[in-house]
Order: C-alpha cells, then sequence, then structure tokens
C-alpha cells in the first residue's frame, strides 16, 4: 500500500502544509490530485475540508498509519488514525487533543457475531481473542489501564481505489451486478475469505438462476496478481447496478461499501458494524451468502425499487460518509470540547 507513514497538516497558519516526517514538503506536492488512487486521497480530501471549515482554528493534524511513536512536537494534535483493525489505543493517547480512527474503538458485540454462519462466527472468535491478547500486552508495555484520557471517535475507513469520475444514471447501466477483490486458494483462517467463497458459490447459483443477469466477477487468487487497476475498477463499478461488498479483515467493514456508494450503486453486504456512520445505510443486508439468488432476483425485477435504493445510497454518501460529511463531524466533535472553536 502506498504511501504509508505520516503526515502533518497544520490548520490556520498563513498556509496549509502536509509533510511526511522530514524533511518538510509542501502542500503542493501532497495535494490531493498529487496522490496515487488509495485511501491517502480521501483524507487529504476531509484536510481540505476541515481548512475551510476551521480557517483560523490554528491546529495541527496528524495523518498516521501507527499506533507508537508520535512526535513530542506534535502534543495536543489531532490524529488521524488509519488501518488499525483490531481496536487497540495507541501509546500517545494522553498526549494528543483528539483521536479520529478508523476499525473501530471496540470489537462487536459477542451476540452479532454468534449470529453470522458458523464457518465466519468461529473464525472471528478466534480473532477477536488473538486481539484481546495483544490489548493485554499493551497495557503491560504502555501502561494503558483505565480511562483513556484522550477522546476518541470512530471514522470509516473511506474509498481506496477509485478516481474522479461522474457516473451515469442507474438505468443506463450495463451491468446488474458487480465484484473484484482478491480470494485464497485452500483452507484459511480469515473468515474474509471464506465469506468471499460463500459469495462465489452464490454469485454461480445467480447466474443458473437468473441467467439474463449480466455479472460481472473479477479477481482470482492473492498469488495470481490479477488486479483491475483504479480507473478500470472505478469505471467498471460505476457501470454497475448492484455491487457485492463482502467482508473485509476488520468485522464486515469494507471499502467497498463506501466505494459503491459514492458511485451510487445499490449495495448487497453481509450485516454491518454497529457504527455511528452505519446508521441509515441502505444496503440491503444478508445474513448469509445463500440468500443471494434471492435478494438480486428481487431487485433486479422491481427497477423502481432498484432505482431508489440507488438514490438512497448516493445520498448517505453526501450525508453521511463523504469526505464533507466527515469533515463535519471531525470540526463537530473538535468544538465540543474547545470554546474556541465553539467560537469559530
Amino acid at each position: 500500500m502506498t504511501n504509508r507513514g505520516r503526515r502533518i497538516w497544520r490548520i490556520g497558519s498563513s498556509c496549509g502544509e502536509a509533510s511526511t516526517q522530514v524533511p518538510r514538503r509542501s502542500f503542493r506536492r501532497t495535494s490531493y490530485h498529487d496522490s496515487p488512487p488509495t485511501d491517502v486521497r480521501y483524507f487529504l480530501r476531509i484536510l481540505q475540508h476541515l481548512e475551510q471549515l476551521l480557517p483560523a482554528a490554528g491546529l495541527t493534524f496528524f495523518l498516521t498509519w501507527h499506533l507508537d511513536g508520535c512526535p513530542e512536537a506534535l502534543d495536543n494534535a489531532v490524529v488521524i488514525l488509519v488501518g488499525d483493525e483490531q481496536n487497540l489505543t495507541p501509546s500517545y493517547h494522553g498526549r494528543v487533543k483528539a483521536i479520529f480512527k478508523t476499525g473501530g474503538l471496540r470489537r462487536s458485540p459477542f451476540r452479532e457475531t454468534l449470529r453470522l454462519p458458523t464457518s465466519i462466527a468461529w473464525r472471528i472468535l478466534l480473532r477477536d481473542a488473538r486481539d484481546g491478547a495483544i490489548q493485554v500486552k499493551r497495557r503491560l508495555q504502555y501502561g494503558l489501564r483505565g480511562h483513556v484520557a484522550t477522546s476518541m471517535y470512530e471514522i470509516p475507513f473511506g474509498t481506496f481505489a477509485l478516481v474522479d469520475i461522474d457516473p451515469p444514471p442507474i438505468e443506463q447501466r450495463p451491468v446488474d451486478v458487480f465484484f473484484a477483490g482478491g480470494s485464497a486458494s485452500g483452507w484459511t483462517l480469515r473468515a474474509k475469505f471464506i465469506a468471499r467463497k460463500q459469495m462465489a458459490a452464490a454469485v454461480e447459483a445467480a447466474r443458473v438462476a437468473l441467467p439474463q443477469c449480466r455479472m460481472e466477477s473479477m479477481g482470482g487468487t492473492l498469488a495470481s496478481g490479477k488486479w483491475l487497476g483504479p480507473e478500470a475498477y472505478t469505471r467498471t463499478l460505476a457501470d454497475a447496478k448492484i455491487a457485492l461488498a463482502p467482508r473485509g479483515n476488520c468485522d464486515a467493514e469494507t471499502f467497498r461499501v463506501f466505494e459503491a456508494a459514492k458511485l451510487g450503486c445499490a449495495i448487497v453486504s453481509e450485516p454491518l458494524p454497529s457504527r455511528w456512520y452505519y446508521r441509515g445505510c441502505p444496503a440491503v443486508s444478508i445474513p448469509g451468502w445463500s440468500a443471494l439468488p434471492g435478494v438480486l432476483s428481487s431487485l433486479l425485477n422491481d427497477p423502481a425499487k432498484l432505482a431508489q435504493l440507488a438514490l438512497r445510497t448516493r445520498q448517505w454518501w453526501d450525508s453521511t460518509v463523504s469526505e464533507a460529511a466527515i469533515a463535519r463531524f471531525i470540526a463537530q466533535n473538535l468544538a465540543r470540547t474547545d470554546p474556541v472553536l465553539q467560537r469559530a
């Protein structure tokens, strides 16, 4: 994954700056359009919106993929922490102003895990036990006991492999159902790949049950290296009416939900985590992929319902999880605890 590291963004200074470690690099070189199509773009655009929302705040934002090792110069900074999938507390939590992190703050409730198919549930429980052991180890190593001194908030993964395009209206899209992503061959402990195997079997069953349906499924094994580039992936997804979003590494959360929402697709996914930004998400949630043929038949045989679902999905993106919406969420939560920002 490219551009993994640390970036510093100061808001309210004479000119915006972003940097990766030292030497400092100019804002121009690390702007949204200069970054490759990865999740870095999503978070840089959030920072650009924050610069407009908080022009005189004098805040320093620290975009990082690291749980440990915050430079002393960034004491009292606002941290955007990306990539933690184990619900861990960063060791620098007591030194910074606030932390906004992807991947959630705590594991999914036990009862929700038990509702999943057995082949998925026991793997998640095993992963949760491993993550719990890591948390205990970190508490002993860093003294992360009791109340966490810094406020922490959940934010979404955002998009990863998208380029900017204007998607066509849902009724003009030639592909009915689309999925692209890797899979694993053989036995695996990862629930992500078990879910994808189950989804692949359901897609084949749907092909038989719905021969008139055009389905595009691209991927292969991890070792094959057969990946769509960002532009091809974006254009194919934008041509699809329905996007399939099997679980990722972190619970059922995946970039695909947000990418499909931005491009106005209807989404079929596994049950999504109980996080604030999924409230109102119009994804069609199925308890197991064996239900997929029936779900697709219901959607594709009702074009008006499908168009309405796609519209609601795009509205959810705009109002809740777009870069502008997450920037508002960050600004509002910072203002709750900072009298200066309340007057900004």
